[in-house]
């Protein structure tokens, strides 16, 4: 009886590809000028790229470059996807200004695009994590267009959930 083993291996291969040891949430707040808030949460998709950056973080290789930094913010609503190297349409990136750490195996990073943001009078709809490199993406989401305007503050708030 001839063995089924490498199909079975294929199988497995490919379960474990999906395999998602960590999740992610992308909460947009948006303030005006007059203090009104509107808060926008999603999932997000964390990237194949995600996984390399974590093999190299979890041994201390190139830390300085590929910890997670910036927000990067675009203007396509391409439905983003594991395989996503960059963002469809990037307009500017920005630092995290702030982290914290809400619950045992979650990070949570803060990113503002201020009053006087270079992303004024643009239709912003995509996001995503990049890291300190400037080009390797972590995660990517997009959401409802938000057009950024002078009177209006966006803070981009991303979790990154171990499970």
């Amino acid at each position: 009886m001839k063995s089924n083993n490498t199909e079975n291996q294929a199988v497995i291969v490919e379960v474990a590809k999906d395999l998602k040891p960590y999740e992610g949430q992308l909460i947009i707040k948006s303030v005006d000028l007059n203090g009104n808030e509107f808060t926008y949460k999603t999932p997000n998709i964390i990237t194949y790229g995600a996984r390399d950056v974590m093999s190299h973080l979890l041994v201390g290789d190139d830390v300085a470059t590929l910890k997670l930094a910036n927000l990067a913010v675009g203007l396509n609503n391409t439905a983003p996807t594991r395989n996503d190297t960059s963002l469809a349409n990037e307009l500017l990136q920005v630092a995290f200004t702030s982290h914290t750490y809400p619950d045992v195996g979650q990070v949570e990073m803060t990113a503002i695009l201020d009053f006087s943001s270079p992303a004024n009078g643009q239709v912003l709809n995509e996001a995503g994590l990049i890291c300190a490199d400037g080009s390797t993406l972590f995660a990517r989401q997009v959401y409802g267009d938000i057009t950024k305007t002078s009177s209006l503050q966006l803070q981009y708030i991303w979790r990154i959930i171990f499970t």
